[in-house]
């Protein structure tokens, strides 16, 4: 069965969204050093000195002089299996679905295109956290990530509602009915039909109540903590009638980031100030009721935190505001780190801003 590149993000984002969020919050004011050789790892080492080692497969590149995606899978810089391995995945599973963005080897770039061709790769390969890292010359580097301490929490009402909102201003989302549905599928949320063709998500500490246009867009989210009335007896009876194939597909939806701790490369840097993948103001952003708020990459409080602050109902997101979003902030690990400025090996120096950037060092030289 054939897909095509939007259907796979219209998959992914929602999902992604939260993992970035959960995995940005874990390496908050980190450095970092990854190392392409046959043991590949990407290693985050806070100012307090803690360690996260993960495990980075090399997705692709995008060169800002050239203008141009490269599939990792062609591999110009002839790195070992075990760090482009998982790219030749990706590749398979473009061409079974007949995705020609994942089969072709070099891509002209805009400006949504890497992180489109991560979300459809998270999809293809279940592999949920990603970071770009740069490599020098303008190159940035995008990495999908392995590590047991990404996998997310049970799911909470406030923290999933914070996704769908954060996750419309990535990038273009032409069905969010369906982006949903496979969102809460992938977490084991349960559902309930509304009236008008609405849909009621589950949860333990209270429950969303999302209406859609005619166009199956999030036209309003009316979020209510903690979980009573319907909705408590509703998510009684979801709990008591789950099949133990369902019961079992909660639980991988809920440890799917957690593959074996091993190496390199985690989302962005939770405090790296720059601008998110574009947003299409017109398709991805609910009619009424976006939250106007902060971005995760802004401050990446720990999820429960972020719970707090998505009690609000969507509120729409002007197109204003949403390009004063993209001009002064990323929503976490959504867009490159900043290149560096020459051909070697790198280490970041803190910029002359408010805000230090994280050090980041390449143990072998990536030439692209």
């Amino acid at each position: 069965m054939s897909s095509t590149l939007q259907d796979l993000v219209n998959r992914a984002v929602f999902y992604s969204t939260e993992v970035q969020t959960h995995f940005g919050a874990l390496i908050a004011d980190a450095e970092w050093e990854v190392d392409f050789s046959s043991d590949p790892h990407l290693t985050f080492t806070s100012t307090e000195g803690a360690v996260l080692r993960t495990r980075p497969h090399l997705l692709g590149s995008e060169s800002g002089r050239e203008k141009t995606w490269l599939w990792g899978w062609e591999n110009v810089n002839d790195f070992p299996d075990a760090v482009v391995g998982l790219s030749h995945e990706v590749r398979k599973f473009g061409a079974a679905k007949d995705v020609s963005e994942l089969t072709t080897p070099e891509l002209s770039l805009d400006e949504e295109l890497a992180l489109r061709l991560t979300l459809a790769s998270k999809e293809a390969t279940d592999k949920w956290a990603h970071y770009p890292a740069a490599a020098g010359a303008g190159t940035t580097v995008w990495l999908l990530v392995d590590a047991a301490e990404i996998a997310l929490p049970a799911p909470q009402v406030k923290v999933s509602v914070r996704a769908l909102m954060q996750g419309l201003t990535q990038t273009t989302v032409t069905d969010h009915r369906a982006a949903i549905e496979a969102y809460v599928a992938r977490r084991g949320i349960p559902t309930a039909e509304l009236p008008e063709g609405g849909l009621r998500m589950l949860f333990a500490d209270g429950s969303a109540d999302l209406s859609f246009d005619d166009q199956r867009r999030i036209s309003n989210c009316d979020l209510n903590a903690p979980l009573e009335g319907e909705a408590a007896e509703q998510y009684a009876a979801a709990e008591t009638t789950s099949t133990p194939a369902e019961a079992a597909a909660a639980s991988h939806a809920t440890d799917s980031t957690s593959a074996p701790a091993a190496k390199d490369v985690a989302a962005p840097p939770a405090s790296t100030p720059a601008t998110p993948t574009p947003a299409q103001t017109e398709e991805a952003a609910p009619t009424e009721s976006v939250p106007d708020e902060k971005p995760a990459a802004e401050a990446a409080p720990a999820p429960e935190a972020q719970a707090e602050e998505a009690a609000e109902p969507a509120a729409e997101a002007s197109d204003a505001a949403r390009g004063q979003q993209q001009q002064d902030e990323r929503l976490l690990g959504d867009g490159s780190v900043e290149p560096a400025e020459t051909d070697t090996p790198i280490a970041e120096e803190p910029s002359k801003g408010a805000k230090p950037k994280k050090k980041g060092l390449f143990s072998k030289l990536f030439g692209r």
